[in-house]
């Protein structure tokens, strides 16, 4: 009598099936999470960061760096979301005066981004305001941020 070839029962081919693409998949996501930024934040490969010599270039590269950045101001650093209105900068001005168009307030929203330039108590100092963003002066810079919900609101 001829021998019939051995066949694996379904439940094990299933089996099988699900712990193959069970390994597959945590390797996908063990080297997807290699290739990031190295954050455990999601959020932080959806920024987009710049460095200024001065507020005229800074202007000219990105139309989302505010208006209100005098021409003349250096050192500045700007931190956007790129899937909303969270932006932070900092900056400094030659006379040490905050920009003109900034007027004495209170804090609007909170900053969500953060960058290592970025004081962490900044919100608690916050004493101006330049229209949708909101600041404070910090050892001689400029440092601002504009919450994205204070940001949407202002557009109506």
């Amino acid at each position: 009598m001829p021998r019939t070839p051995h066949r694996p029962h379904p439940l094990r081919i299933r089996a099988a099936r699900t712990t193959l693409c069970a390994f597959g998949a945590a390797a996908l996501a063990v080297s997807l999470t290699a290739c990031g930024s190295g954050s455990n934040n999601p959020f932080d490969d959806h920024q987009e960061k710049s460095s200024y010599d001065d507020g005229a270039a800074a202007k000219s590269d990105r139309k989302s760096v505010p208006r209100w950045l005098p021409d003349d101001a250096t050192d500045i650093k700007y931190v956007m979301s790129t899937t909303g209105d969270d932006r932070i900068i900092k900056l400094t001005t030659p006379d040490g005066k905050f920009p003109k168009q900034c007027v004495k307030g209170e804090p609007q929203g909170k900053p969500r981004l953060k960058a290592d330039w970025f004081p962490s108590d900044v919100a608690a100092k916050a004493d101006t305001n330049c229209g949708t963003w909101s600041g404070a002066r910090i050892d001689g810079a400029f440092y601002a941020w504009q919450d994205k919900d204070v940001a949407m609101k202002a557009r109506g």
